[in-house]
């Protein structure tokens, strides 16, 4: 196994080092009027979420993809998962009408737990299952400035959980949006989607958004061909706030709150013949937060940020219900001193949840509270003037599962010229338990004990035995050390591209082992204890280009090889979960087409490709995806949008939790009329 890795990593270094000499510095040639105009917007993006400050992409020592407000405008995508499937190194699966699994590099499932998700710095990771509940985060696409994507280590900025990845959603100031937007949609998948916004100045230096949206989204196909019962339903309303004190000061308020049903269908074990029910369930879907953020600046180089926001959301459903509160609170100061530009920062978090049995969970005990302090610092050395750059932060975390966890990074950035820079990195990161892990009863399958293997199928009266997944108190953070080598460039005025390399190796991962049997009475408990026996190594390689072929026509394309080997504790008798670290597939790639017919129309195409998860038999696919958007007038557009166009429909993934059954998503074709004034 290791001769293999050494192989793979030496094959990917050689890849990597040749397609990075392609990215030769040849001069940069004069810009071309139009057909350059795209990536000259790019390089001039300022990416604040990498370093918790603003950096031009070519001065950022990390893997970057930023999708901007015209990329989502032209994706045809409706949710952020599926605007998300453009970014290299990222996997985004759907696992039935309103449920994705999504993670970066790797180690992918229903709740992800190395992705840390924000929302304008206000963090989605959801500590009781871990994760994200994507079908909770649909805002207006409109008001997205943009979203950028760290992959790789953001935890000595950000924290635990930000293991693979990061992902920050970065809505627009009030400012931006001033003036009425009305959107109806309708489609074979989505009978109907409404949204209005209206932007207000409500005095000098004060603006406000109020907004509000309404969906309906029909069910997937089960492999039968018969429909599922995933159906999704959500209203959503919300304000953005911002107000300008003075020269130096600002403060930006905003909030929304939400009320929806999430369609799913569970397979639930019964003690009597077929010893198993299907059970169809919408779960209830409430909540809303606020959050608030004032900002000085001192000067270019120097400011100081204060944000504090607070999160009620609250999941009912047949399985289990759940309240989960969160307060947070975070200081960011950032100053230039010499040649070091430093960030530093302090935090706060108050997490509170309350749950209730269900037909399938429970938790012991039902309610908990959980903190969380941390402390950060970051600095960025200028060895050689405009050239070589060191990196080295630490962010230092207590936790009421693990005491104190250090997480510290060092990046060395080399940027011979402009528009050409290389990086590198090592970085240590955690993942804390969540309850979830340490509190959990998980009852899964009824079987007759005399169906069941040795020695079970021995144990005598009760007949029925059912297998339970129980969380512990002892389970551990999950540990990674991964190490980066990377370079962009723009050879011409027209072209730009991408390359990373990545190894991570984790340790103590989450695996469980089957305890002795348990009689409850009517039936044998037969139960998997959680644990920490489970070890991988990823390794990968991220391709991303951009080119503006005529002044008309721009392709994107991202392409990502990758390879997980999970390695179990030769002490430990389950295997379930060394199945769901391996279920990523080894290739993925994406090229959209984006072109303009004159001022009014716009035709964009969007091919994917994801090759076979093995572990968990879902087979590799190829979809295909287009937009046609007519400029009627100033103020009307039109947009027909074809989603998954090469087949009827197609499986993505498998739930690895709460019993759920597979389920393919569908065909889709849909209508949308825009009013803006």
């Amino acid at each position: 196994m290791k001769g293999i890795a050494r192989s793979q990593t030496r094959c990917l270094l050689a890849s990597l080092l040749i397609f990075l000499g392609l990215l030769s510095p040849s001069p940069l040639k004069a810009a071309g009027g139009p057909a350059s105009l795209d990536l000259e917007q790019l390089m001039q993006l300022e990416v604040t979420t990498a370093a918790r400050q603003p950096q031009g992409l070519y001065d950022t020592a990390a893997a970057v993809f930023v999708i901007t407000a015209e990329d989502i405008r032209r994706s045809g995508a409706e949710t952020i998962p599926d605007l998300l499937r453009m970014v290299p190194g990222l996997q985004v699966a759907s696992i039935n009408a309103n449920v994705w699994a999504v993670t970066a590099r790797g180690l992918n499932s229903r709740y992800a737990s190395k992705l840390l998700v924000l929302q304008d710095g206000r963090t989605l990771y959801n500590h009781l299952f871990s994760g994200v509940y994507w079908n909770t985060k649909d805002l207006l696409l409109e008001d997205i400035e943009r979203i950028e994507v760290i992959r790789g280590p953001g935890a000595a900025l950000w924290g635990a959980n930000a293991v693979n990845g990061v992902i920050n959603i970065i809505t627009k100031n009030a400012a931006h949006t001033l003036g009425t937007l009305v959107t109806a949609a309708a489609g074979t998948e989505e009978p109907y989607a409404l949204q209005a916004r209206q932007g207000l100045q409500l005095g000098e230096g004060t603006f406000l958004r109020l907004f509000a949206k309404a969906f309906a989204r029909d069910s997937g196909t089960l492999p039968s061909g018969q429909d599922d019962s995933d159906d999704w339903r959500q209203v959503r309303v919300g304000f953005r706030l911002d107000h300008d004190i003075d020269l130096k000061d600002r403060f930006m308020l905003e909030g929304d709150i939400y009320r929806g049903d999430a369609g799913e269908t569970f397979e639930i074990g019964t003690l009597t013949p077929p010893y198993g029910t299907t059970l169809t369930d919408d779960t209830e879907l409430t909540g809303g937060h606020l959050l608030g953020r004032w900002q000085r600046v001192f000067s270019a180089t120097s400011d100081l940020t204060l944000q504090a926001f607070y999160d009620r959301a609250r999941n009912q459903d047949i399985g289990a219900g759940q309240t989960r509160q969160t307060f947070d609170i975070d200081l960011q100061h950032r100053f230039s001193l010499d040649r070091h530009q430093l960030v530093w920062g302090l935090g706060f978090r108050h997490y509170r949840d309350d749950t209730r049995q269900g037909a399938i969970i429970s938790f012991d005990p039902a309610s908990d509270n959980l903190n969380l302090w941390t402390a950060f610092i970051h600095d960025r050395f200028e060895l050689v003037a405009d050239r070589l750059n060191l990196i080295a932060g630490t962010q230092v975390e207590h936790n009421d599962f693990s005491d104190i966890e250090w997480q510290p990074t060092l990046r060395l950035l080399y940027t011979p010229r402009p528009f050409f820079s290389f990086w590198l990195a090592a970085s240590r990161s955690v993942r804390t338990p969540s309850r979830a892990d340490t509190a959990i009863d998980l009852r899964q399958a009824v079987v007759p004990t005399a169906l069941l293997p040795p020695p079970w199928n021995s144990l005598g009266a009760p007949s029925v035995a059912q297998f339970s997944l129980i969380g512990q108190s002892d389970f551990t953070t999950e540990k990674a050390w991964t190490f980066e080598l990377g370079g962009r460039c723009q050879p011409r005025a027209d072209l730009y591209l991408e390359a990373v390399l990545f190894h991570s190796r984790y340790h103590d991962l989450r695996n469980a082992d089957f305890g002795a049997p348990i009689n409850e009475g009517d039936r044998w408990l037969i139960p998997i204890y959680g644990g920490n026996q489970l070890d991988a190594r990823t390794f990968g390689l991220e391709l991303a280009a951009d080119w503006v072929a005529r002044p008309w026509w721009k392709l994107q394309g991202a392409y990502t090889w990758m390879n997980v080997l999970a390695e179990l504790n030769p002490n430990s008798n389950y295997q379930g979960f060394l199945t769901a670290a391996e279920a990523n597939p080894h290739h993925q790639a994406s090229l959209r087409s984006k072109i303009d017919f004159g001022r009014d129309w716009e035709w964009d195409l969007w091919l994917r490709a994801v090759s076979r998860l093995e572990s968990i038999g879902i087979d590799g696919y190829l979809t295909l995806d287009s937009r046609v958007g007519w400029q009627i007038d100033p103020h009307w557009q039109l947009e027909l949008v074809g989603r998954n166009l090469l087949k009827p429909h197609h499986a993505e993934f498998l739930s690895d939790a709460l019993n759920a059954r597979m389920v393919e998503i569908d065909r889709s074709l849909l209508a949308r009329l825009s009013w803006s004034f």
